[in-house]
């Protein structure tokens, strides 16, 4: 088994460090991101929209921690690329809404400016460092392998054209939300969509792409939590009402089928 290195572990804890707190800070306390937040989020279920993010994504790291396996973890890597990229977009188009200088807009500065060099740094000394390969398991099914082209092509799709018009989608909302908030939810369809296109790929298909799909079913459980732990009014009657509850209950549904198939790798 290739495990992880040093380096690789540090930056995962790193990410835990923040990811943790803040996450918890936008789930529980979505009314207070005057004080901690980089910027004001006019209402709490965008707040909470956030977290969700970093709090569905928690189990993710701790798993890849604990199983110390390159391979379960190797996938995950665009995926934050990604992630980082589509905030960094919005970081650059929304400018004037964060507070300069406050702590936490430095933090999120670090990590998604240095995210999408250190990434790939982390990774490339992971590679070189690495051991012995796993032997080889079953490779990806011609169904699943379908399944998954029809995710990635779907949320790739609707993160890019989210980015595009994010300014339209608000009239769609649920809630009143933000240009900002909408293209920073989009960093979860662009991830879950990565995930997805990972998964097409070959070689061995659960014990690859196991971890990826706690990271969906994680975000996906956090947003359907989201939605109804907050006391503020929902729309169900907006267009994307149900819609956002249908995508939600689908990231959570694939892994569940997928788990309950093949089980642990």
């Amino acid at each position: 088994m290739q495990t992880l290195c040093v380096e690789f572990r540090v930056l995962f804890w790193a990410i835990l460090g923040v990811i943790v707190p803040f996450g918890l800070l936008l789930f529980l306390f979505p009314a207070g991101t005057g004080s901690y937040w980089a910027w004001v989020v006019p209402h709490p279920r965008s707040a909470i929209l956030i977290g969700a993010a970093y709090v569905g994504a928690t189990p993710y790291y701790l798993l890849a921690l604990r199983e110390n396996d390159w391979e379960q973890v190797r996938n995950g890597m665009g995926g934050l690329i990604v992630f980082s990229l589509v905030l960094l977009l919005a970081t650059m188009l929304h400018w004037e809404t964060f507070r300069p200088y406050h702590v936490t807009t430095l933090v999120w500065l670090m990590f998604y400016y240095v995210g999408p060099f250190l990434i790939p740094t982390v990774g490339r000394l992971q590679t070189q460092g690495a051991g012995p390969a796993s032997p080889q398991a079953a490779m990806t099914p011609v169904g699943w392998r379908a399944w998954m082209a029809v995710r990635a092509f779907t949320y790739l799709a609707l993160a890019l054209l989210g980015l595009v018009f994010a300014t339209s989608l608000t009239g769609a909302w649920p809630w009143p939300i933000e240009p900002l908030e909408v293209r920073v939810f989009l960093g979860q369809v662009a991830i879950i969509g990565w995930t997805a296109a990972m998964a097409v790929r070959g070689g061995p298909f659960w014990r690859r792409n196991r971890l990826g799909m706690v990271l969906t079913g994680g975000i996906g459980l956090a947003n359907i939590l989201g939605l109804f732990i907050s006391s503020t009014s929902y729309d169900w009657s907006a267009t994307l009402g149900p819609v956002l509850l249908v995508i939600f209950v689908e990231w959570i549904a694939t892994p569940v089928v997928m788990y309950l198939i093949y089980g642990k790798p």
